[in-house]
């Protein structure tokens, strides 16, 4: 008598054993109709709308924005009484209109189907690169006297309350080329010449740009979260290794070569041997810290953003926040952004697609990441460097900005979750 054993415990057993195990970080949806196939398996557009957006990205991001709010009333109320003749709510109403605009245009990409974007990457690119050369054009850049003496030309005045910053632009466009150069041919990027040069020269030409305005942060940023989805995406692990020992070099040669920048590493290192031989900026945000102690003094109570602590409303509000609300506050919005970068990743995961699971990891990694370099900036682990802190900072389009790339994560969720209803 024959079994049969299509369907019994033991064929899967046998089956599962055969399969290869895939490293964590992998997809674990296949894209592709068969190995000597390179064509992406196709869904209708519409097919992406159908599903429900995660509900938990949406939660965090609110928690995030009702955050920002917050704290940018508490460190900006007194200098916004100060510039603007005693209004002190002048920095918290651009903001509320920032975070409202934003949150409109997050909703409404959310029902955007993502694969629009791929469609249209080079345009987008070359948009980016329009804006990041508008800013040397003086009648309609935006200059800013820095904290130190130095001048930076990052904005272009749009004739709105909220002055335009294009590396924000510029982010989400590299982004979106990288991903939807790899996904339209995969086995490109394991070519050096045909794959991976292709897109570091274009990458070297934006960190020029940004660095030129001068924002060393910004395109550092720009660099390792293209690096993460070339890496992703497939790229040689001798291609990384090589462009990461290349990339080091000449960002220490820039580094050397600036005096400005230097003196924040040389200081960093200073601290590192002798923490009473911290800068000044450093010095104030820890002073803050230490001054909140567990629980904090209390919203608007903090004693270093009055006059010591420099940009209380942007690059150090972490500061403000764990004076204010103490070990426990910073520790939970902290975690917030732990959690929004696991539900990114999530996302990326399990993508239908390679072009989406990309592009959803290129974006987690670059809010996530600004995350991390503004709390290790302001609590020493990192050399100071000017990064705000995303969706909590005082900010015009790098809310807009971010709120949108949130939304392109919630259309890609969508198509996750399509049937699950």
């Amino acid at each position: 008598m024959l079994r049969n054993y299509q369907n019994s415990p033991r064929s899967k057993r046998n089956f599962k054993s055969k399969r290869k195990a895939r490293p964590w970080w992998t997809n674990t949806r296949t894209y592709f109709a068969g190995a000597d196939s390179q064509e992406q398996v196709k869904e209708p557009l519409s097919g992406q709308n159908s599903g429900r957006m995660d509900t938990v990205l949406i939660a965090i991001t609110f928690c995030l924005i009702a955050i920002g709010i917050l704290m940018v009333y508490s460190s900006r109320q007194l200098l916004s009484s100060r510039h603007y003749g005693g209004y002190s709510y002048r920095y918290l109403q651009i903001h509320i209109i920032a975070c409202t605009i934003g949150l409109v245009g997050m909703f409404m990409i959310a029902y955007v189907p993502y694969r629009f974007y791929g469609k249209y990457a080079n345009l987008l690119l070359i948009l980016s690169f329009i804006g990041l050369l508008l800013v040397f054009v003086p009648s309609l850049s935006v200059s800013v006297q820095g904290a130190e003496g130095g001048r930076f030309k990052r904005w272009i005045n749009i004739g709105l309350p909220i002055n335009f910053q294009p590396v924000e632009f510029a982010k989400i466009a590299l982004v979106i080329h990288v991903a939807n150069f790899i996904s339209r041919n995969p086995e490109r990027i394991r070519s050096f010449f045909n794959g991976v040069l292709p897109n570091i020269l274009i990458v070297a030409a934006a960190f020029g740009l940004v660095v030129s305005q001068p924002d060393f942060g910004s395109a550092f940023l720009l660099v390792v979260a293209v690096g993460i989805v070339l890496f992703i995406g497939g790229m040689r692990i001798w291609h990384v290794l090589t462009l990461a020992g290349v990339g080091g070099g000449l960002l220490s040669l820039l580094v050397i070569r600036d005096p400005y920048r230097l003196k924040r590493i040389m200081d960093y290192f200073a601290m590192l041997r002798s923490p009473d031989a911290a800068n000044y900026h450093l010095t104030r945000s820890l002073d803050a810290l230490e001054s909140g102690g567990f629980l904090g003094m209390g919203i608007d109570s903090s004693l270093q953003k009055i006059s010591r602590l420099p940009y209380p409303h942007t690059d150090f509000i972490f500061a403000v926040l764990g004076e204010e609300f103490g070990f426990v506050g910073a520790t939970a919005v902290t975690l917030i952004f732990m959690l929004f970068a696991w539900r990114g990743l999530h996302i990326a995961r399990h993508a239908n697609n390679l072009f989406g699971s990309l592009l959803a990891t290129g974006i987690t990694t670059m809010i996530g990441l600004q995350a991390f370099i503004n709390i290790g900036v302001v609590t020493g682990l990192l050399p100071t460097k000017g990064i705000t802190l995303p969706f909590i900072s005082y900010g015009g389009s790098s809310i807009v900005l971010s709120l949108v790339s949130v939304g392109i994560l919630l259309n890609i969720s969508r198509g996750n979750n399509r049937g699950t209803d």
